[in-house]
């Protein structure tokens, strides 16, 4: 009998997507859900709120694994990416087939406005005849008149109160064309400086008047809804240093990558990133909860720590100090920050790029 060549098992295949390009996929997608998210628009019978929730609820459970239901955080190989592109599509149909009915709507009903104004226009004109002719009336009879002096004055006063009318008419078209562009220029330098009041101008971040403003709104949804809401403190360490010894120019580069650091960890609609200080910034994320604001917290060191120095060194960027905390009832913005103000500078004092927050019983978890 003749023995059978055995055929060496084949060589597993080499993973086609590296990790470091997994992650760059991961934080893309997330990328995009967070950014429709954003142009979301109420639908009937489903408001924005909806869509933004739930896209989020998928942003989630791709980019970090969070299950969609009560469960353990999912590895990449188990979460359903399908999923989250189906209800992406499903989404951008729904918008699709609302966008096309509105428009057709819209088009009527300024076919129908044009209509209106034609016949209001036409009214106009109409009255128009009727006062020339009648002006013309009253020349013809004037003009019969023996006294030259009589017909001389009227006539004097019918061309003049033709030129007030004319006069009146242009004054009131170039003083309504006048109003509105001053209303429209109003706005839009309205428009242009709250958003400038409330953005600090090296990172485009909000700055701490925008704190101000979205904690304390914040506050107030917390009490209406006990929506899990967090902040998360941080300072940067070592930008005094890197100030001292290569300038400041170098120091707001530095500046600069950290906000894009921020933008890459952070990715929800809602979430409020402000620079409060000169190395101090601030995010506020609602609907999240402490625990998951510890691990954004772990990814945040992580990508600050993968981050190339700008100003021409080797090595990391530099090092972020957390400290985060979740609303509780009764805080208030003053409350709640100190509280996260506290768990990074318990942070700090641990060392260079730690986290610090307090647990749902109000004991410290460093890492």
């Amino acid at each position: 009998m003749f023995g059978l060549k055995k055929t060496p098992p084949s060589p597993a295949p080499a993973d086609p997507t590296p990790k470091d390009d997994l992650s760059a996929l991961l934080d893309a997608f997330g990328r995009v859900l967070a950014a429709y998210g954003q142009g979301s628009f109420d639908l009937p019978g489903r408001p924005a709120s909806e869509t933004i929730d739930e896209l989020d609820r998928w942003r989630l459970h791709v980019v970090l694994g969070v299950p969609l239901e009560d469960g353990e955080h999912r590895a990449a190989s188990e979460r359903d990416f399908a999923g989250a592109a189906r209800a992406f599509c499903e989404h951008r149909r729904d918008e699709k087939q609302f966008v096309e009915s509105a428009l057709a709507d819209l088009r009527d009903a300024l076919w129908t406005c044009v209509q209106r104004v034609h016949v209001a226009v036409q009214a106009d004109t109409n009255a128009d005849s009727s006062t020339t002719t009648q002006i013309s009336r009253v020349q013809r009879a004037i003009q019969g008149l023996e006294t030259g002096a009589v017909k001389g004055e009227v006539m004097e006063a019918i061309a003049r109160i033709e030129q007030i009318t004319q006069q009146r008419q242009a004054t009131q078209r170039e003083a309504y064309r006048s109003l509105a562009e001053r209303i429209e220029s109003m706005g839009t330098q309205l428009h242009v400086a709250v958003r400038e009041s409330e953005t600090d101008a090296l990172t485009s971040l909000g700055n701490r008047k925008r704190y101000s403003v979205v904690a304390e709104r914040a506050v107030q949804m917390f009490a209406l809804q006990r929506a899990p809401v967090a902040i998360m403190m941080m300072d940067l360490d070592g930008l005094k240093a890197i100030n001292d010894a290569r300038g400041h120019g170098a120091g707001d580069a530095v500046i600069e990558a950290f906000a894009g650091c921020l933008h890459k960890v952070f990715l929800g609609d809602c979430d409020e990133l402000c620079r409060i200080g000169g190395d101090e910034f601030v995010a506020l994320l609602p609907n999240t909860t402490q625990a998951l604001c510890a691990r954004l917290a772990t990814r945040l060191l992580d990508t600050v720590g993968g981050t190339v120095a700008p100003h021409g060194e080797a090595g990391p960027l530099l090092s972020v100090s957390v400290g985060y905390a979740e609303i509780q009832p009764g805080d208030d913005v003053a409350t709640w920050t100190a509280r996260a103000d506290a768990a990074m500078y318990r942070a700090k004092a641990a060392g260079k790029a730690r986290t610090d927050g307090l647990n749902a019983s109000g004991i410290a978890e460093a890492a």
